[in-house]
């Protein structure tokens, strides 16, 4: 490096020290003062459909494991199968007893303390737990290997079928070949059950489906098991106060129903038939799929190994609530019919 000049060398210096020892510039008093700009990423930006296409991907090729419900079909003991439920009449309904017949499906490995309670007011076992939701830490199939997941689907198979008849020269034959109606009814409990301050309701509580599913035409809450006509299962609102409505359905089933007919005098009979069974199946089957929640769900695992749990931050209870009466105008029995009912549960390790 060549030799620098004394005056070029002092030079170098004073502004070396003139730059460290500067003053501030001097900003007057309410201006406002400028400053740099942000560096933004000059990049592409992912579109939402570029992002929700991957999230896709990513849990399509996730590892799913699977929690099954409860196998309520006509199958070998012996393989897990738990056989039909048959429908339940109800007593206090209409002018006779089973005018009005009901079934609850309930999600969960035990029933809600409403349900069970439900069951015991009524004489009879109307609501079932089916599971689909407890789980066991470890590593094998069907298991979770921490303590949060993602749900990624829920579903339920429900086949209701009519009970076949042959006789009908008896009073319960005649009822079993008539159309039958249903009401198919899915609720969740609401989270939040408050009202605006000064609305009169009657008696809050807990929700429940034996006493408070629905709302009457005074705005009382109602239930399954409640003194009411049988028509009024079919014409009362849900009671939106204390549940949040999924899914609700109407329609008509008949049993198919084979007649004697008397020929001639020697009482020779020939069988055939009804003509309601071309009118209205005789059975129905419906996959329903249930909520899901958006984020991850935890289980609160703790140092017992081999333990079966519950989601701990997510409401994973919901109820299927079928109805059925039947379409005379009479009063005439209606549990004339059973459901068949299995469903699983999908998820992936988080």
């Amino acid at each position: 490096m060549p030799f620098m000049p004394r005056t070029t060398r002092n030079r170098a210096r004073r502004r070396r020290i003139a730059y460290a020892t500067r003053k501030p510039y001097y900003i007057p008093k309410g201006v406002a003062t400028r400053r740099a700009p942000k560096r933004k990423y000059k990049g592409p930006k992912p579109s939402k459909s570029f992002v929700a296409n991957m999230k896709k991907y990513n849990n399509n090729n996730l590892e799913k494991k699977i929690i099954p419900m409860l196998n309520y079909l006509n199958g070998p003991g012996s393989q897990g199968y738990l056989q039909d439920l048959p429908a339940q009449g109800l007593t206090s309904a209409g002018l006779t007893n089973n005018a009005l017949s009901a079934l609850v499906l309930q999600t969960g490995s035990a029933l809600t303390n409403m349900n069970a309670e439900m069951n015991v007011d009524s004489g009879g076992t109307i609501a079932y737990a089916l599971g689909g939701y407890a789980l066991t830490q470890g590593t094998g199939a069907g298991q979770i290997i921490g303590k949060y997941c993602k749900f990624t689907s829920t579903y339920l198979n429900v086949n209701i079928t009519m009970d076949p008849t042959t006789e009908t020269s008896t009073e319960g034959s005649l009822s079993q070949s008539l159309p039958h109606q249903f009401r198919v009814i899915q609720v969740r409990a609401r989270r939040d059950k408050m009202v605006a301050q000064g609305v009169h309701v009657n008696d809050i509580g807990e929700p429940s489906i034996g006493y408070n599913l629905f709302l009457d035409e005074q705005g009382k809450p109602k239930g399954v098991i409640d003194s009411m006509a049988t028509q009024d299962a079919f014409t009362w609102f849900v009671n939106k106060q204390m549940w949040n409505v999924v899914k609700e359905e109407r329609f008509t089933l008949c049993a198919p129903t084979l007649l004697d007919i008397n020929t001639n005098s020697s009482a020779a009979q020939a069988r055939a038939f009804a003509p309601n069974v071309h009118q209205h199946k005789s059975s129905r089957f419906k996959k329903y799929w249930l909520p899901k929640p958006s984020t991850k769900v935890r289980y609160p695992f703790g140092s017992a190994i081999g333990t079966t749990l519950e989601p701990i931050d997510y409401n994973f209870i919901t109820h299927t609530i079928i109805l059925c009466k039947n379409t005379s105008s009479g009063e005439r029995e209606s549990n004339h019919w059973n459901v068949q009912v299995n469903g699983a549960t999908a998820f992936i390790d988080e």
